[in-house]
This record gives structure tokens, C-alpha cells and sequence, in this order.
């Protein structure tokens, strides 16, 4: 990793830390974050090693969705995340060393199916969110969709997978932006999305524009 991508990660890390002092969130909370933007950083630069840090984001995020009561991301973390981390490290990782790190583009039609699985998984996942009670189940639902196609999308290595966590990080941004203005908290949680789309845009410019050949920053 190159000194101008570890001294953004280093900014990011701080800037999160911040805001979650700002907010007055709990120790474990901030914690939680921290290793959440180490992991989207590292996997948006397209470093396999990132994928350990999706592990205990994975089991430490999962533990604390439980104890508050968002059971999708709960599911989604336990039971697709934490086996996706460490399917996907050892993916990226062996690609990487026989020299094939570059990631796939979905055709037309895969795009198509992606967006007609991903409507239809929000549907079920609403009435399933529902019937168990939880505690904003539009919200969990949302997330709960673009977190698995994400997930999903990275394990397989198809670099539209930061196009989806793109679109996530700024509906979250705009949400919680939307929630300090109403009742005058989730900053912590602002900054985080706010970060991931950064980051995604650093992936997508990767991908999709930089030119082959090019060093590392």
C-alpha cells in the first residue's frame, strides 16, 4: 500500500474515531467502525488482507445487530458475511499470486438478473422483517439487500460490486445526514457511509478508469 493511500486510510480512521466521540458512542461501537473502514479501505484498493478485517467487522457488527434488535443484519453478518470474508481471502489471494487480481464485469444480462434478485430478496426480506419484529425493518431491508449483492459480488470478484456499495454508502450518508437534523444524532453513523462512498469511488476509479499499467498510489 502506497503512502498516499495509507495516510487516507490513517485520515479516515481518525475521522471515525471523532465521530464517534462526537456522538457519544460506546467504546465497542467506535471499535466496530474502525475495523469497518480498515476493511472497505483495503478491499476497495483491491487488497486481499482486507478481507480479515470484513471477518471480526463481520462477528463483532453481528454481535452488537443482535443485542439492538436489527436481526437482517444480523443474518447477513453471521451467516453470509463472516463465510464470504474468508472464502473471499483466499479467492482474491490465490488470483493474485497467478497473476489474475484484475476482477470480472457482469454482462447486460447478469446486470439485469442482479437487479430483479435484489428487488425480489427486498420484497421477502420486508414481510420476513416484519413477522420478526424489527426495530426499522424499511431501513434493515435496504441495507440487508445492498450488503448481501455486495458481499456476494466481491466473493465472485465482479468489480460492479463497488457500484452497489456506492449506491449504499450515499443512501446511508443521506440518511443519518437526515436523522442529525431531526433529532439531533447518528454523526458516527453519517461519517461512516460518507466514508464508504469515498472509498468507492477510489474503487470505481480503479477499476473502470484508471489506465492498465499504472502504479499504485
Amino acid at each position: 500500500m502506497g503512502k498516499k493511500f495509507a495516510l487516507l486510510l490513517l485520515i479516515q480512521a481518525v475521522f471515525i474515531v471523532f465521530a464517534g466521540l462526537l456522538s457519544g458512542d460506546i467504546w465497542y461501537s467506535i471499535a466496530i467502525s474502525l475495523i469497518g473502514v480498515v476493511f472497505n479501505f483495503l478491499v476497495s484498493i483491491n487488497r486481499p488482507v482486507g478481507f480479515l478485517f470484513g471477518f471480526l467487522y463481520a462477528v463483532t457488527n453481528g454481535a452488537l445487530s443482535f443485542h439492538t434488535g436489527v436481526y437482517a443484519t444480523f443474518g447477513f453478518m453471521i451467516f453470509l458475511q463472516v463465510p464470504m470474508a474468508i472464502y473471499s481471502y483466499f479467492s482474491w489471494g490465490k488470483n493474485q499470486k497467478r497473476g489474475q487480481g484484475a476482477l470480472k464485469r457482469m454482462t447486460r444480462r447478469g446486470i439485469c438478473l442482479l437487479v430483479a434478485a435484489m428487488a425480489s430478496l427486498g420484497i421477502a426480506m420486508y414481510f420476513v422483517l416484519g413477522l420478526l419484529n424489527s426495530t426499522a425493518v424499511l431501513v434493515d431491508d435496504i441495507f440487508f439487500v445492498f450488503s448481501v449483492s455486495a458481499c456476494l459480488l466481491l466473493a465472485f470478484r465482479y468489480k460492479n460490486a463497488y457500484i452497489v456499495t456506492l449506491l449504499s454508502g450515499l443512501g446511508g450518508t443521506a440518511l443519518w445526514i437526515y436523522q442529525m437534523a431531526a433529532v439531533q444524532n447518528g454523526f458516527s453513523l453519517a461519517a461512516f457511509y460518507l466514508i464508504v462512498s469515498v472509498n468507492s469511488i477510489i474503487a470505481i476509479y480503479q477499476q473502470y478508469f484508471k489506465p492498465r499499467g499504472t502504479p499504485a498510489a
